[in-house]
């Protein structure tokens, strides 16, 4: 009975995650110009270039800021595709449920749980923790479906994760 539970939980947070890790994430094409990435929030990607280029013309300091920036929203995406290779890989390869994928798990839950924890905040979500100062409330509300996507992935991954954490295999993976 546990064991069913701890595949039938492993395997979920698997496939979750890698439809948000690689199709949700990477389908918007982030990884390749960080102006791909904004469409959530209305902002085209000639709008961004045109944001971008103000900040540009703003200052020296603003250019640094601006590049750091745009790595650190390119390096989201490449985290995120590293992350659903690892999920794609135990989903095909892997016991799901056991020993030999709770790592992934714990990487995927500690993911799930501090971006949980960052987004409530700049939601507005956690009482008496306000959000980031250059955050204004409409566009902070803006966030709190992503606590709810992201709030029930991390579930999903810690419950993989103490499930399958005291599992062995009983069969020997399939190779690669």
């Amino acid at each position: 009975m546990m064991r069913g539970v701890a595949y039938a939980v492993s395997t979920l947070s698997f496939v979750l995650s890698s439809v948000a890790f690689l199709g949700l994430m990477q389908a918007e094409g982030g990884i390749l110009d960080s102006c791909l990435s904004y469409s959530f929030v209305d902002v085209s990607v000639d709008k961004c270039r045109e944001i971008g280029a103000a900040i540009v013309e703003s200052g020296e300091l603003e250019k640094g800021w601006l590049a750091l920036a745009i790595s650190k929203a390119r390096a989201e995406n490449c985290f995120a595709l590293g992350m659903g290779l690892g999920a794609v890989y135990s989903l095909l390869f892997l016991a799901k449920g056991t020993k030999q994928v709770a790592v992934v798990h714990l990487m995927h839950a500690a993911w799930a749980l501090s971006v949980c924890a960052a987004n409530a905040q700049n939601a507005g979500m956690l009482p008496g923790v306000p959000a980031e100062a250059n955050i204004d409330p409409a566009n902070s509300a803006r966030l709190a479906p992503f606590v709810f996507i992201v709030g029930v992935q991390a579930f999903l991954a810690v419950c993989a994760f103490v499930l399958s954490s005291s599992l062995e295999p009983t069969t020997k993976p399939k190779k690669p």
